[in-house]
């Protein structure tokens, strides 16, 4: 579903490239020992050419103390209208990025 040529955006990092983006996944598979995750929103705009969804993320991080980050997680799907592919990817999260990194600290 993504373009090979992508952009991945987060509030911390961005890059182009779908093999990128799938390595970036395969890492966090052995730090990340539970989730969940609820949908909050799933909004079809732009005569169907963006995606804008919020879940609801809880994830359990394999360090010694199991913290648990958990805050409600947005990512907008740009879809080229010739492909059909995604060619943008662009987290947003409902708390300030610090906030997030404090949680792993509780």
């Amino acid at each position: 579903i993504y373009d090979e040529e992508c952009t991945f955006a987060d509030p911390f990092v961005a890059f182009d490239g779908r093999d990128r983006f799938i390595d970036n996944l395969a890492n966090l598979g052995s730090f990340i020992t539970d989730y969940d995750a609820r949908m909050i929103k799933y909004d079809v705009e732009k005569d169907g050419m963006e995606i804008v969804t919020k879940v609801m993320v809880k994830l359990e991080l394999n360090l010694p103390w199991k913290p648990v980050l958990a805050w409600p997680w947005g990512v907008l799907y740009a879809i080229d209208p010739e492909t059909f592919l995604v060619t943008d990817h662009i987290e947003s999260w409902d708390i300030e990025p610090l906030e997030g990194v404090k949680q792993i600290f509780r």
